[in-house]
Order: C-alpha cells, then sequence, then structure tokens
C-alpha cells in the first residue's frame, strides 16, 4: 500500500513533464503557422495593391482604355480656366471724346475693338439716339487686364452700370484637354497599323477608321481652341450716353410688375412691327389681284354662263 502511495506522486510529475512538453510543441507549431498565414496575406494583400496600383497608373496614362476610371486631377488656383465678360455704360459730355479714350484705354491694355456703334443700337434705332447722344464699343482685352482696364474705362465719365460675369471651365478645359491627347495617340496606333500592314482589305477599314478618328479629333481640338480663347481674353461692352435714359434697360432690366410691362410693351411693337411688315409685302400682290386678276376673273364667269344658257329654237310653221 506504501509504494503505491509512493509511485503516484512520480507518475503525476512524469504526466506534468509530458504535458508541458506537449503544450511547447503545439504552441511553437501554432506560432509557426500563424507566422505563414499572416505571411501570406501580406504578400497576397502587397500583390493584389501593387496590381491595383498598376492599373490605376496604366488607367491614368491612358484615359481613352474602356473599363477604366480616372480620378479627377487637382487643378490649382492659379491654373483655373475663367471666361469672363463686363459691360460698362458710362454718361459723358461728349460722344466723340469719349470714344477716343476708349480706343486709347484699348490700345494700351493690348486689346482690339470687336464692334461700334455710333447713333444707334446695336438691335435698331430708338427715339432721341444720335451720333452726338449715344455710342456703343465692344473690345476685347486680356482677361488678367480686364479689371485694370474697367478701372481705367470708368474714370471717362459718370458710371450708371458695371456689370462682369465670370463662368469657371476648367473641368471642360482639362477633359477636353485629355481627350486631345488620347485621340492622337488612337491615331498614331492606327497609323502605324497601316505602315506594317499588307492587307488590302484591312488597309480600306484603317483608312476609313482613321478619317474617322482624325475629324473627330479635329472638332475636339476647335473646341480646345475655343476655350483658350474665351479664357484669355475677355469683351467688354462699353455704353456711353450724354442722356441717362437712353440706356436704361440695356444694362439693367427692370424687375417685377414694370419689368414685365415693359417686356409686354417691347414684344407687342416688335409683333405688330412684324404684321406690318409681312401686310407691306403682300400689298404688291393684293393690288395685282385686284387690277388684273378680278377682271379676268368677271369675264371668265361671264363667259362660262352663257355657255351654259341653251339657245332658243324657232318653232316649226304650220303645214298647209
Amino acid at each position: 500500500m506504501s509504494s503505491i502511495t509512493r509511485r503516484t506522486p512520480s507518475a503525476r510529475a512524469a504526466l506534468a513533464v509530458v504535458t508541458a512538453a506537449c503544450a511547447v510543441t503545439l504552441a511553437g507549431c501554432s506560432g509557426g503557422s500563424t507566422s505563414s498565414v499572416a505571411g501570406g496575406y501580406a504578400a497576397t494583400s502587397s500583390a493584389s495593391a501593387g496590381d491595383v496600383a498598376q492599373d490605376a497608373a496604366s488607367a491614368a496614362v491612358d484615359p481613352a482604355k474602356r473599363g477604366t476610371t480616372v480620378a479627377p486631377v487637382a487643378v490649382a488656383v492659379e491654373d483655373q480656366k475663367l471666361a469672363r465678360n463686363a459691360t460698362l455704360s458710362l454718361k459723358v459730355r461728349s460722344i466723340n471724346e469719349a470714344v477716343d479714350k476708349v480706343r486709347a484705354i484699348n490700345a494700351t491694355a493690348g486689346g482690339y475693338i470687336l464692334t461700334e456703334n455710333v447713333g444707334s443700337y446695336r438691335d435698331g434705332g430708338a427715339e432721341g439716339v444720335t451720333p452726338d447722344t449715344y455710342a456703343a464699343i465692344s473690345i476685347s482685352v486680356p482677361t488678367d487686364k480686364l479689371d485694370a482696364t474697367l478701372d481705367e474705362l470708368q474714370k471717362i465719365g459718370q458710371v450708371l452700370d458695371r456689370r462682369s460675369e465670370t463662368e469657371n471651365v476648367t473641368a471642360e478645359f482639362v477633359d477636353t484637354r485629355a481627350r486631345v491627347e488620347s485621340m492622337k495617340r488612337s491615331v498614331a496606333r492606327i497609323q502605324d497599323l497601316m505602315d506594317s500592314t499588307k492587307d488590302m482589305e484591312q488597309l480600306v477599314r484603317l483608312e476609313r477608321e482613321l478619317s474617322s478618328r482624325q475629324t473627330e479629333l479635329e472638332a475636339v481640338e476647335a473646341r480646345l481652341q475655343q476655350l483658350d480663347r474665351e479664357t484669355s481674353r475677355s469683351p467688354v461692352t462699353i455704353n456711353l450716353t450724354t442722356q441717362e435714359e437712353l440706356v436704361e434697360g440695356l444694362s439693367s432690366p427692370k424687375e417685377g410688375f414694370l419689368g414685365g410691362l415693359a417686356a409686354g410693351w417691347t414684344a407687342f411693337v416688335g409683333s405688330l412691327v412684324g404684321l406690318m411688315t409681312v401686310i407691306g409685302a403682300l400689298l404688291p400682290f393684293a393690288l395685282f389681284a385686284g387690277l388684273v386678276a378680278w377682271p379676268l376673273w368677271l369675264l371668265i364667269r361671264r363667259f362660262l354662263r352663257e355657255r351654259r344658257t341653251p339657245t332658243a329654237n324657232p318653232a316649226p310653221e304650220p303645214s298647209a
């Protein structure tokens, strides 16, 4: 009995040692497995990130690729493309002197004259408008000199109205420029294919596709040039008058009831003028119909009526 009691602690100690050894072994295997899985996951994630970065770079180089999305490019404030225009109405003492000053300021700013109306509105004449009372000049100046030019122009006389408008076309400009570059690369690829092919049928198809893409490229390039002109130069319309009422409504349209009444009256007068114009154009034809066509029609009616009337036959004489 005593021997069994002495053996029990030894057996328990041996069992404890074996258990500890197994635990250490399992821990090592688990750590190695975890490390391997983590390492594999990290490698896979790194490879995926590399593929995504490569795809993004490829898409940025060639936005025309199908199925790719290019992130919008941030544009610095100084690189913004702004299309600006302005209108200035001035009351002056002398129309001729004011026109000469406008021309001088325009030349100093490096601009050029677009239109010049002295003594008449652009849309037609009006009561009281003469070469001594009204003139309108439209100029084009560099956009970066627009504000300075307006400051110089308003010194010519009393400012009745000054307005400027700005449209940000940066997004359209950047997009159009990217399209131009992409289409140029596409045209170059087709030209390379044409140089390397010897199949006449394929060559004809390539020439047809090249012509189509070149036409599209020219249209996009024209739009890009137009945007560049709109953002590099700004038009300015200067209304000069010796009578303030002659420029009312040209620069500051009235709103509300009076504005609606004025707009309605203008539309009514315009419609009446159009109607009288049509009547004046038709009047010669009406006179022709009255002097020539109407008597002719009466003669034709009389002739037809006489033909339809039966001729009376004489009664036969009685036989003897």
